[in-house]
């Protein structure tokens, strides 16, 4: 398993795998299966460019045997963004088959790392009030809830996302530590 940046050359590569995090969990992402399904090849080559070059946008995934296993996206264009909110972590998906591998806590450990050296001191990411395996994540890696909710767009769903935030300064850390002593596998810096 090695974690390291989307290369601009992955395009549909990540169509695939962003297609199947919307068909496991459909309610977890602010958009839809049908809606993504449809964007032109060239909307993924853009994505990933723009998440391989790492300006506003990064996007960070796992890799098994040739296959992209996992993949997180941090947006936001520097320590605040314009409006004064905080760099956001969205997209976030682990596979079936890679689950419960550490690779969450990688992926996370891996954007806290990059949105810091950047000069971000909190990064922002909204949960599905019902997704109890990706809040337990998010407080294994340090994130606390902050109380603020927002409905979900995709979806006319009553149970609201949920605001996680890491302000800690011990997320990067604590998910290295947990990370690295279940497993070892190599990451591209």
């Amino acid at each position: 398993m090695k974690i390291r940046r989307i290369r601009a050359d992955e395009g549909l590569a990540l169509r695939a795998l962003r297609l199947a995090a919307l068909a496991d969990s459909p309610m977890a992402y602010g958009s839809t299966f049908a809606r993504e399904d449809a964007y032109a090849e060239a909307v993924w080559h853009e994505r990933a460019a723009a998440g391989a070059a790492g300006g506003n946008v990064v996007t960070i995934i796992a890799e098994h045997e040739g296959r992209l296993v996992a993949m997180a996206t941090r947006l936001g264009s520097g320590p605040e963004t314009q409006d004064g909110s905080q760099p956001t972590m969205v997209g976030v998906f682990v596979d079936g088959a890679a689950r419960r591998q550490g690779v969450g806590v990688g992926l996370i450990e891996t954007i806290v790392g990059w949105a810091r050296a950047r000069g971000s001191t909190r990064l922002t990411v909204w949960i599905t009030a019902n997704n109890e395996p990706a809040h337990a994540l998010y407080r294994r890696c340090g994130f606390h809830l902050t109380g603020a909710t927002k409905p979900k767009c995709a979806y006319p769903d009553p149970a609201p996302s949920w605001r996680w935030r890491e302000t800690s300064g011990e997320v990067g850390r604590r998910a290295q530590k947990s990370r690295r002593a279940a497993h070892p596998w190599p990451r591209e810096r």
